[in-house]
């Protein structure tokens, strides 16, 4: 068989065909390009920085520190000698009315650490006082440091305000002065430090 020869009307309807076709393509293909195209570029820019996970916040845990003993003289003077037994009858709830004396001479003779009022720290330290024959406390260490929940702070307590408020605490009770005992004993006494 013999190729039929195209006549020119059929041509023309096959050029036009094939313009469609192509503007068809065109319309249907030119954003699906345009959004690969957009997908293919790449800029080099740094890493983000990764943030690390928040822990629940604990009571710190402080290594027993032993502040040497720097005689400092209070701002107020301690009314009375304390009676040897004040943390052990603080505990029980059967204090002596002459054991309030600690608590004033606590309160007017602590200073809120500029540390912790930045971070607007608040907690209950307990302190270790040895207490030698004189009634000199001769060493403190500290035995527990909570931190307080305060609704006005955001996140964790930094650890250098509780360690002020840990040094603040100490600093105060070893100007406390005891009666006079035949040995050294040993008190724990707790200061609340919060903001007003």
């Amino acid at each position: 068989m013999k190729p039929s020869a195209a006549t020119p009307a059929s041509l023309k309807h096959t050029g036009l065909l094939l313009l469609i076709g192509c503007l068809l393509l065109a319309c249907v293909a030119a954003p699906a390009a345009r959004a690969q195209g957009s997908y293919n570029r790449w800029t080099a820019q740094p890493p983000a920085a990764i943030e690390p996970l928040q822990k629940k916040q604990r009571a710190a845990k402080l290594q027993p520190t032993v502040v040497p003993d720097t005689t400092e003289q209070p701002r107020v003077a301690q009314s009375k000698l304390l009676k040897r037994g004040l943390g052990s009858r603080m505990r029980q709830g059967q204090s002596l009315p002459e054991d309030s004396i600690s608590m004033v001479f606590f309160s007017q003779n602590s200073r809120y650490p500029s540390a912790a009022v930045q971070a607007r720290a608040e907690a209950k330290v307990v302190i270790r006082l040895q207490v030698a024959p004189n009634g000199r406390v001769s060493r403190t260490s500290v035995v527990t440091l909570t931190p307080a929940p305060n609704p006005y702070r955001d996140g964790p307590v930094p650890a250098p305000a509780l360690q002020a408020l840990a040094d603040e605490a100490q600093r105060v009770f070893r100007m406390l002065r005891f009666e006079p005992g035949p040995q050294t004993s040993e008190e724990d006494l707790s200061a609340n430090f919060s903001i007003q």
